[in-house]
């Protein structure tokens, strides 16, 4: 679907008149702004060994959502990712890994455009570096910096010798790359990633390139980049004897050695362990707890009884003086579980999985892990009436909302104020009508109605909610018409969906090399299914379908001087409204001629 440019001068004139005639409760009451930009962080986060992290002396401890598709997203998804994230107490997420192309090897499906690595390059003895994800990146660090959101990177991912989840590239496809290895198995059969000296110093090399990268943005070294509150050796790393998958942590000397390369080049920036050991009883080996080149070490929590280990793993944390930060949390069986689960969490940090943005189609990105199951979305919804919306949603996203501010010892204030959408015109079929991308924390929209020559807008719906798929939010509307009230009749609501039944299938993988398996290895779990086609559409590395919407956008319009005035057409804008019913801004005003169909009506 192209996307037009909407606005034009004229219109913004016209938006000014707009503003002025269309009253705000918000400029009667003092409410955050998810677009304020007066909660700038600007120093380095610390870990001084209490457990707690500080941003300039004052306590920074987090709860929040992790933000898989932030570095992949263009800067609209960008924006409204960061929006979101800044309305929580400490605004912090976490990102997805480096992606590597392995389009060309055994089960790849990650092509040169999208990796950050592409291969390695014999003659140079280094990396090749694709410039246009590296500069992708840029633009994303530099919307954090202005949102005052603070990111964990970690650097590179594990799939747990499993192509079939291998979604971004994996430390297998390095290995691939380096040593010119098709097979995906066989690269970790052949090679310790942790253990080879070629591949340890490879990776130091890569991780050289990453931290000394001078942002194209805004001229910053990533490695003096405070935006970063930590460097992630990796996510869910684990290591031992076959095909590099075990329950062990990564080694600790690795671990090690991989820190103090990250300290030299970025030493003022924290540095994570990103082991993820099955068996918490040594979820890190001693020495690396015991290293001052670890500042912070991670774990991960899926289901109820994941969190009854919170205790042991903090006590163990703390017993070196190091800080404990759950990376990753969630898919509890039931939705009460996740305030009693803030309750228990006393760590500096935790971030839930996960939490995707509004698309620029109009909706939000969405994305299933199984058993009813889906990303988040702020505010949240209690009422859902698309499938691909998660029933508990209203509930976890007000839970961490709460948690994010009592963890600071704060009361947790009204949600955000929403900013200024951004309307346009679609054609659906034979039909033409209004749909908008949205604002962050939008709990729905009113829209305005006015005449062609007039400036009086009239309120002309109900709040709409725009909790649907990317490219699903279309309000018919009659152009000869446009300060009449429409007539949007209510969409079916899901029935509560339960979350039972939820299990960490990578393991199943690991189980099934050694012949055992898992009982329910035929379940339709659409989390290990997103690479492949579903009807006619293609669905992306998080489950997102590509090119779903049929609508098309219009090019802008607006009224012509010499027509008849009489039913030329009308203007149309739309405002979002704060979980807490209080009124954000209105969008710039958007024309829809009643020749609309005609090729001159713009």
């Amino acid at each position: 679907m192209r996307i037009f440019p909407i606005f034009l001068g004229v219109i913004w004139t016209q938006r000014t008149r707009c503003d002025a005639t269309v009253s705000s409760a918000s400029s009667t009451i003092t409410r955050r702004s998810s677009e304020s930009p007066d909660r700038s962080h600007s120093g380095f986060v610390r870990a001084p060994g209490d457990g707690n992290l500080y941003l300039d002396g004052n306590l920074f401890n987090f709860r929040s959502f992790n933000a898989p598709t932030i570095l992949e997203g263009g800067e609209f998804q960008g924006r409204d990712i960061f929006k979101s994230i800044r309305g929580f107490g400490a605004p912090v997420t976490r990102t997805y890994t480096l992606q590597i192309a392995n389009e060309g090897l055994e089960y790849g499906k990650i092509p040169p455009s999208s990796g950050h690595i592409t291969g390695w390059d014999k003659n140079s003895n280094d990396w090749i570096y694709n410039e246009d994800q590296w500069n992708k990146m840029d633009r994303m660090l530099c919307l954090s910096r202005h949102y005052g959101v603070k990111l964990i990177i970690p650097i590179i991912n594990q799939a747990y010798g499993n192509p079939e989840i291998n979604h971004v590239g994996d430390f297998n496809d390095l290995i691939r790359h380096r040593y010119g290895i098709w097979g995906y198995l066989d690269a970790g059969k052949r090679v310790d990633f942790f253990k080879d000296r070629t591949m340890v110093n490879s990776f130091k090399s890569l991780i050289t390139f990453f931290l000394n990268r001078v942002n194209t943005c805004n001229g910053i070294r990533y490695g003096d980049d405070n935006t970063i509150l930590a460097f992630e050796t990796g996510n869910e790393l684990n290591w031992g004897s076959y095909a590099n998958i075990s329950s062990q942590p990564a080694p600790a000397q690795w671990t090690i050695e991989i820190s103090r390369h990250l300290k030299r080049l970025a030493p003022n920036i924290l540095v994570m362990d990103g082991s993820f050991s099955r068996h918490p009883s040594f979820a890190w080996e001693e020495e690396a707890l015991k290293s001052k080149e670890v500042d912070i070490f991670g774990y991960h929590f899926y289901g109820n009884g994941d969190t009854e280990l919170f205790d042991m793993l903090n006590a163990k944390v703390r017993k070196y003086g190091k800080t404990l930060v759950i990376g990753e949390h969630g898919f509890y069986s039931d939705v009460h579980v996740w305030r009693a689960v803030y309750q228990r969490m006393t760590c500096a940090g935790a971030l839930a999985w996960s939490l995707l943005p509004h698309s620029e189609q109009g909706g939000f990105l969405t994305h299933s892990e199984g058993h009813n199951i889906y990303a988040y979305h702020v505010p949240g919804w209690e009422r859902q009436t698309s499938p691909n919306f998660d029933t508990y949603e209203h509930e976890v996203i007000s839970s961490t909302y709460d948690a994010s501010y009592v963890v600071l010892g704060l009361e947790p204030p009204p949600k955000p104020i929403p900013g200024r959408p951004e309307a346009f015109i679609v054609v659906n079929g034979s039909r033409v009508g209004l749909s908008w991308r949205g604002e962050a924390w939008a709990a729905g929209y009113e829209i305005f109605g006015a005449e062609a020559w007039e400036r009086n807008f009239h309120l002309i719906s109900d709040v709409i909610p725009d909790n649907v798929e990317a490219g699903e939010l279309f309000i018919p509307l009659d152009p000869e018409r446009p300060t009449d009230s429409l007539r949007i009749p209510a969409r079916k609501s899901k029935s509560r969906e339960p979350h039972k039944g939820w299990r960490d299938r990578k393991w199943c993988w690991i189980n099934r090399l050694f012949h055992r398996g898992c009982q329910d290895d035929d379940d339709d779990d659409d989390r290990y299914r997103a690479h492949h086609h579903q009807g006619n559409s293609l669905l992306d590395m998080l489950g997102n379908f590509i090119g779903r919407s049929s609508m098309t956008v219009l090019p802008p319009m607006e009224p012509l001087r010499h027509r008849h005035r009489q039913h030329p057409g009308g203007w149309y804008a739309v405002r979002g409204v704060s979980a807490d019913g209080i009124r954000g801004k209105l969008s710039r005003p958007i024309f829809l001629d009643a020749a609309w169909r005609s090729e001159d009506s713009s």
